[in-house]
């Protein structure tokens, strides 16, 4: 059921993908909206057609009586032309009133232009930059609702149909799949090694390897994938095969960081009740929000809702990554009172010293990538907004080099266990929860082997 499920989806996605630049908008009661965001270089240029276009409620007054528009409005950065939406809409102002020199506008005032119009423009010098294409609707007023297609396409030089923004990335993603492929090959030399130094090789160093493929695969097909859609304007097939992978991956990141924060196959051969709940629904959520984010991704900001249900998945997976801390607590406050309790306080207190840098890892990696590059991401020129890009991938790259070299099979690892003799357990979900729980000194060595 869940693979039919998924493949529905993906066929959404498939007919969502020929949209980007497709718009239909139905029975919607907004004045002025923002519908796609683009950075031209020095002569790129685009080409809009509009078709259809019906109004509620409408009554010819005469001319001059309706002021509607489609407008390319430049701004310094996402944010700045966010600000500056907000700032009409706030004060009712009318955006045909606001133009600025470098503003390009497709008058819809007469009603003879509503079955079908064309216009184009080509920036050139100084006109290059961030434009946001805004409907605007200044009169008739009121809660008119409005009908119409709309085909935009935009070319940069090249020609490229990519947004100056992302022109580097099919370059970027291919340079970090490079990167983590050296990483892979890294990590699989540490694993086949291992018993040389007579360290032990757990269940969670191959998931952490399976973890290493995908990701490469991932950078791999969505560099394939800004490749042809800089080349074509669309790359139907290899966004699909992208989305898999990026789904399994995304899925096999918050696993691998459940698995480790909970101690399990290093430390115990088994998952407590609370344990398995929180993997059970992060993962559900975290296959849910993903889903989401790839339909919302392919879909035009012109639709209705979509900032709202951006904000919405934004949320969720914010709430995942919190909810992959609680393991993490819970495991440092374990060994923090075994500590205490334990005979073997010093070699408890190491693997506390671990858990709580693992914790201090996890916290500055959520809080990079989802937060502070959404932050640069919006308040940076158009011309560098791929630096996003490069620091959430650079920061996955620290994230994962430093999480193996601190989980690496060592014979000297203070997180490991020193005996191996209930190793053919180690995929095991045992339900005993006073097993891991219980900080007697008894249960803890238990829990230790």
């Amino acid at each position: 059921k869940m693979f039919k499920y998924l493949l529905i989806n993906l066929l959404i996605i498939y007919h969502v993908h020929s949209l980007v630049h497709h718009l239909t908008i139905r029975n919607d009661d907004r004045s002025l909206f923002k519908i796609e965001t683009f950075g031209f270089y020095s002569g790129g240029s685009m080409n809009m057609t509009l078709s259809k276009f019906k109004l509620s409620n409408y009554h010819s007054s005469g001319v001059g009586s309706n002021k509607m528009a489609f407008i390319m409005r430049k701004a310094a950065s996402e944010s700045a032309a966010q600000q500056d939406i907000e700032r009409i809409i706030e004060n009712k102002l009318c955006l045909l009133d606001e133009l600025k020199p470098q503003d390009f506008a497709m008058d819809i005032s007469d009603d003879y232009t509503w079955k079908h119009i064309t216009k184009g423009k080509v920036f050139e010098g100084d006109e290059a930059g961030l434009y946001s294409l805004i409907f605007t609707r200044c009169s008739p007023k009121g809660r008119h609702k409005i009908d119409f297609n709309l085909q935009v396409e935009f070319i940069n030089p090249g020609p490229n149909y990519l947004s100056a923004r992302d022109a580097p990335l099919p370059k970027l993603y291919l340079i970090f799949f490079v990167l983590f492929s050296i990483a892979l090959a890294l990590w699989c030399y540490v694993l086949t090694t291992a018993h040389k130094y007579n360290a032990i090789v757990h269940n969670i160093h191959y998931m952490m390897t399976i973890l290493l493929v995908l990701k490469c695969l991932t950078l791999l097909f969505e560099s394939i994938r800004y490749h042809y859609i800089s080349i074509m304007g669309f790359s139907e097939l290899w966004s699909i095969v992208y989305y898999i992978f990026a789904l399994m991956k995304g899925v096999m990141l918050f696993t691998v960081i459940l698995l480790i924060g909970s101690g399990w196959s290093l430390m115990k051969s088994y998952l407590n009740d609370r344990e398995k709940k929180i993997i059970v629904v992060v993962l559900t959520l975290q296959v849910f929000d993903n889903i989401a984010m790839v339909i919302l991704e392919e879909t035009a900001p012109g639709t209705k809702r979509w900032l709202t249900w951006r904000d919405i998945l934004h949320l969720v997976d914010l709430i995942c990554c919190c909810a992959i801390l609680f393991p993490i607590v819970w495991s440092i406050n374990h060994l923090r009172l075994a500590a205490e309790a334990d005979g073997k306080a010093s070699h408890n207190l190491m693997k506390l010293q671990l858990f709580r840098q693992f914790y201090i890892i996890v916290i500055v990696y959520i809080y990079f990538t989802r937060i502070a590059v959404y932050l640069i991401s919006a308040s940076i020129p158009f011309n560098y907004l791929w630096l996003d890009a490069l620091f959430t991938e650079l920061a996955t790259l620290v994230f994962y080099a430093v999480t193996g070299y601190k989980f690496q099979p060592a014979p000297d690892n203070p997180y490991l266990p020193t005996n191996t003799e209930d190793r053919n357990m180690e995929y095991g979900l045992d339900d005993d929860d006073d097993s891991f729980d219980d900080t007697s000194p008894t249960n803890l060595k238990s829990s230790s082997l």
